[in-house]
């Protein structure tokens, strides 16, 4: 099967999905997290969920984050790159590029000095090659970023055998949290 296949049977399994299905296996993504030993770091950047596209609803996990004294930062796609935003609870969004919500108004953060990466992936598979939705643009911010940044993947799905197509420019997950594991790659 090849990358795109698997992004085609993904979304498909994704749109099968209920609102209340989304919340209730984005909940336990969450506690999930919790129970990682992540919470000495500082600085976590986070996707912002296209909740019609029934993406993990990354919102309470970004609450938590508040509530811990993190710094939280989400990005915002400049052409073919992405912008390190840093946000506050206060912070507006508006519909950006591929309708993903962007911060109206921002401090822009050095990527080196980001600690954990929460990737938005359709699947990943046992070596942690993940396919996203096809643009790079999280492959090429993560070149920016300190070589030792933590990459969590976030998804509904448990990962598959194998990915095809993996290209030396991938970049591999570190862990993959689904609402029933957390998967150390």
């Amino acid at each position: 099967m090849t990358k795109s296949q698997l992004r085609i049977i993904y979304k498909s399994k994704r749109k099968e999905f209920s609102p209340e299905e989304v919340n209730q296996i984005s909940s336990r993504i969450l506690e999930n997290l919790k129970l990682m030993n992540i919470w000495e770091n500082r600085a976590f950047h986070i996707f912002m969920p296209i909740l019609n596209h029934n993406e993990i609803n990354t919102l309470p996990i970004m609450d938590h984050l508040f509530e811990q004294k993190k710094q939280v930062i989400v990005p915002k796609v400049d052409g073919p790159n992405m912008l390190s935003c840093l946000i506050d609870r206060e912070t507006v969004f508006e519909s950006g590029k591929f309708r993903v919500p962007e911060p109206k108004h921002f401090r822009l953060f050095d990527p080196e000095m980001i600690d954990v990466i929460f990737m938005p992936m359709l699947i990943c598979d046992r070596s942690g090659n993940r396919i996203g939705y096809g643009g790079g643009y999280y492959d090429r911010f993560l070149l920016d970023c300190k070589k030792d940044v933590l990459k969590i993947g976030l998804n509904f799905f448990e990962p598959v055998d194998e990915i095809p197509e993996v290209f030396e420019s991938d970049i591999p997950l570190d862990y993959c949290l689904t609402g029933n594991s957390i998967v150390s790659f």
